[in-house]
């Protein structure tokens, strides 16, 4: 009796091993086993869903997969553009600066150094002390620029220059902040140490040498292309300088392609005064003017000019562009 219920309780013990199989250790797993010599040993280890295969990449395969190749977006020094467009605001340049720049450039090959057509808008274009309230210069023709020069110095030069139509805007206000600025005020004047034969003439010919000194102007664009300029400032020598209020009226017209003053009239209180101080003013205020001719970047060719009174000058005409800069020299 004993010995049937061993037999009955081993069937038993047999049949319920079956139905609830117990986690194989790593000693008994052989070579085909999902947690086998390839998978993760260990009493802890988690069997692989019954049913589904267990899939494991090699080692390489994996480092390979997740490499990704080095990618360059832009090349700029082989780059091609249908049409490159540039939206710049308080732009600081080699010689001056501007409150905003757009620049549109077709069918630019930075590889073969070749242009189509460069359109520039700049607004508020400051060249030390001088405003143009806005200036507009369009190219006509195909251009070749230096693509070396362009990337290491930021400038584009032309191999050739380049024709250009141009129209400047000045405003009444500008003119007037660039009259008062201190450097225009000091090239206004007369320093003592000169020879200034003229403003001895004034006072005589034992006056010796006099000076002018301008401490403020002001300028009113009038009908006709006419200016008017108050100015005050002190005529002499030191101790025994006067003041000098006067009014300079002038007219403006072109000549040789630029801007300048002429028929001049120096009055104070309603009297015209010395002809000679006059054309001294003129001189001066004309080599002001004359600074744009003397770039080698670009030179300027006006054929028209009109004047709204009270309001603004505007010139228009050609150019020749031999370089834009876009950097400053280190």
């Amino acid at each position: 009796m004993s010995q049937f219920l061993k037999s009955k309780a081993l069937v038993g013990l047999l049949a319920f091993s079956c139905l609830f199989p117990q986690p194989q250790t790593a000693s008994a797993q052989g070579p085909d086993s999902p947690n086998g010599p390839t998978g993760t040993s260990g009493t802890n280890a988690t069997p692989a869903p019954q049913g589904l295969p267990f899939l494991t990449m090699p080692p390489a395969v994996n480092s390979q997969a997740l490499s990704a190749p080095p990618l360059s977006f832009v090349d700029v020094n082989s780059g091609r553009f249908g049409k490159l467009e540039i939206d710049l605001t308080d732009g600081q340049f080699l010689n001056g600066s501007t409150d905003k720049l757009h620049l549109t450039a077709k069918d630019m090959d930075l590889t073969q150094g070749e242009l189509k057509s460069l359109d520039l808008e700049l607004k508020g274009a400051h060249l030390n002390d001088f405003i143009v309230d806005k200036l507009t210069l369009s190219t006509q023709g195909a251009l070749n620029f230096d693509t070396g020069l362009l990337f290491n110095q930021k400038m584009l030069q032309f191999r050739s220059p380049a024709e250009a139509q141009v129209t400047a805007l000045i405003s009444q206000d500008s003119l007037n902040k660039f009259l008062k600025a201190p450097t225009t005020l000091n090239r206004l004047s007369v320093t003592a140490g000169q020879k200034a034969a003229i403003l001895a003439n004034l006072l005589g010919a034992g006056a010796g040498n006099l000076g002018l000194t301008m401490e403020t102007a002001d300028i009113s664009l009038l009908n006709s292309n006419r200016v008017n300029i108050s100015a005050t400032g002190k005529l002499g020598l030191a101790q025994l300088a006067v003041p000098l209020s006067a009014q300079v009226e002038s007219r403006l017209f072109l000549q040789d392609g630029w801007v300048q003053v002429g028929d001049t009239k120096l009055m104070t209180a309603g009297q015209e005064i010395s002809p000679q101080l006059s054309q001294m003013l003129v001189a001066k205020i004309n080599n002001l003017s004359n600074l744009g001719q003397k770039s080698d970047d670009i030179h300027f060719s006006f054929t028209n000019l009109k004047v709204v009174p009270g309001k603004q000058l505007m010139v228009t005409g050609t150019a020749q562009v031999n370089r834009l800069r876009f950097g400053r020299q280190s």
